[in-house]
């Protein structure tokens, strides 16, 4: 009696591990050229520190961060999660107001002429600006770090939203007419869909915003002590002139907004891979 024979297996299953590991290899590639840029860089600032000295509370060496951020890595930590906390509870806030508010402007076009461009005007007011009437109004503490960060998420999110609600297929805007689609069925089925890569897009910025707003208003309007964030301690340490821990909290600061984006990006890669150009490799 003959062996039975293994069905062969697809061409499609029998690429996968290809697929694999030229996704592999572009991403290793991708990642060559950044971190000869970043050792590059570090060998030049240890050259320039040996060559010419500086005083070390004007320029650390990457040494003396090093030890930094061993030596207080547990307060960094600590900043950083507070520092995440307001960025979430401002980025959750601009998500659905910034969808709330882009809705009622693309569906009354009045409102949209009349209130769209002072969101303009309003987001290119400085945020150091606003602040201390923020300060005044909610007082220290966190609600006032959500609200600075909040005036900075959520623009992004109306701007991005907006557009893609008003830039739907005028033909299948007919088409949906033709076979009597309600305006909500239309919003639903039609809009909607056609929105959320520029709303995902809006949130990608709002990200980023939400993180940077909400250490600028830990600086101008945060609390200190267990509760200070990212905002607070570099201030703190600037005051003190410890370089080292403000470079960490520097550092700290720009891979917690790093962080944040892929979260996001990642998020709408997963909705919009499957039909969508711009989410596909």
């Amino acid at each position: 009696m003959s062996a039975i024979e293994a069905p062969p297996r697809s061409a499609s299953s029998a690429a996968q591990p290809g697929r694999a590991r030229r996704r592999v290899t572009l991403w290793l590639q991708s990642l060559a050229l950044p971190v000869a840029a970043l050792v590059i860089f570090l060998a030049l600032w240890v050259a320039l520190v040996e060559m010419f000295h500086p005083a070390p509370y004007l320029y650390p060496t990457p040494g003396s961060i090093g030890s930094a951020l061993h030596d207080h890595w547990q307060l960094l930590l600590e900043s950083t999660l507070n520092t995440l906390q307001g960025a979430v509870w401002a980025f959750m806030l601009s998500a659905l107001l910034g969808g709330l508010i882009s809705l009622l402007l693309s569906a009354v076009p009045v409102l949209y002429k009349a209130l769209f461009p002072y969101t303009v005007i309003i987001q290119t007011i400085p945020i150091i600006a606003v602040a201390p009437i923020i300060l005044i109004w909610f007082g220290v503490g966190m609600p006032s770090i959500v609200a600075c960060a909040l005036i900075i998420a959520i623009f992004p999110v109306i701007a991005n939203t907006t557009t893609g609600l008003r830039s739907t297929d005028e033909s299948l805007r007919q088409l949906f007419t033709l076979y009597g689609a309600t305006p909500w069925q239309t919003l639903i089925k039609l809009r909607l869909p056609f929105a959320l890569p520029y709303f995902f897009a809006g949130l990608r910025i709002a990200a980023g915003a939400a993180v940077v707003g909400s250490v600028v208003g830990e600086y101008m309007a945060g609390m200190g002590g267990k509760h200070g964030g990212l905002g607070f301690l570099i201030a703190e340490t600037a005051s003190r002139l410890q370089m080292s821990t403000l470079f960490c909290a520097a550092l700290a600061s720009a891979l917690l907004g790093i962080a944040f984006f892929v979260a996001i990006s990642s998020v709408s890669t997963y909705f919009l891979s499957s039909w969508h150009e711009s989410a596909r490799d």
